[in-house]
């Protein structure tokens, strides 16, 4: 499994144990970008009041780079927004979307973030109490390629299993990351007296940089909760 979210949630051995002190974040923007693009960059890099709109499967957001976060602050890992439909045909098909293309060269994972049913607040990161999942799917860009693969996790956050996906099912073209995912590849964990309707799946979208800590996770969509994964063409609030 390439280093990715899920790595913070598997305790390390005592050498990768994460500095004292934080390491300096660097600030990257490339020239002629439009200044409506630099100013949204220039407000990630603040705390700034929480701009972000829900409307169905789809989150809209401005940019803001994790507080913990102390990676390159690459504008392909600055979150904007995401979305997530299952198809007639029982596919989930997931988007992410950052504030300039990516750059699929750079060592980066893309993750989404899956509650099948089962998983109960709070979750494993701090700061991010409603954002709990059972299910990972993970994009993984850098020098060997791009990479997908879905791993689905116990109660203690630990994998029982990872699949690949085939290169077909990913695309990462401009600001966006697309992955394919078969529902049978994320099976409801929901508990077996739930009720029918309630069996529905919810994800957040995050970025990260390899590594083992919470300081490694750029952003996320949306910043504190998880978001209903709706069938194509629904927009209910």
């Amino acid at each position: 499994m390439s280093s990715s979210l899920l790595s913070i949630l598997t305790p390390s051995p005592p050498a990768a144990k994460p500095p004292l002190s934080p390491a300096v974040v660097s600030s990257q923007l490339p020239k002629n970008v439009s200044g409506r693009i630099a100013g949204l960059y220039e407000l990630s890099l603040t705390r700034h009041p929480l701009y972000q709109s829900i409307v169905g499967s789809r989150v809209l957001k401005a940019p803001m780079f994790n507080s913990a976060y102390t990676g390159p602050k690459l504008a392909d890992l600055d979150v904007v927004g995401a979305d997530a439909t299952i198809s007639p045909q029982q596919e989930i098909q997931f988007t992410g979307e950052v504030l300039l293309p990516i750059d699929a060269t750079q060592t980066a994972n893309y993750s989404f973030l899956v509650n099948r049913g089962g998983a109960s607040s709070p979750g494993p990161i701090m700061g991010r109490p409603g954002i709990a999942f059972d299910a990972v799917v993970d994009v993984t860009t850098g020098s060997d390629g791009i990479t997908g693969t879905v791993s689905l996790l116990n109660s203690q956050y630990q994998e029982i299993s990872t699949t690949t996906l085939p290169a077909s099912s990913v695309q990462v073209a401009g600001e966006t990351v697309k992955v394919t995912v078969p529902s049978s590849l994320l099976p409801s964990s929901a508990p077996p007296s739930a009720h029918p309707r309630s069996k529905s799946e919810s994800y957040a979208f995050s970025t990260s940089v390899p590594g083992n800590s919470e300081s490694d996770v750029a952003g996320f969509a949306p910043e504190y909760t998880m978001i209903m994964i709706n069938a194509s063409g629904s927009r209910h609030h």
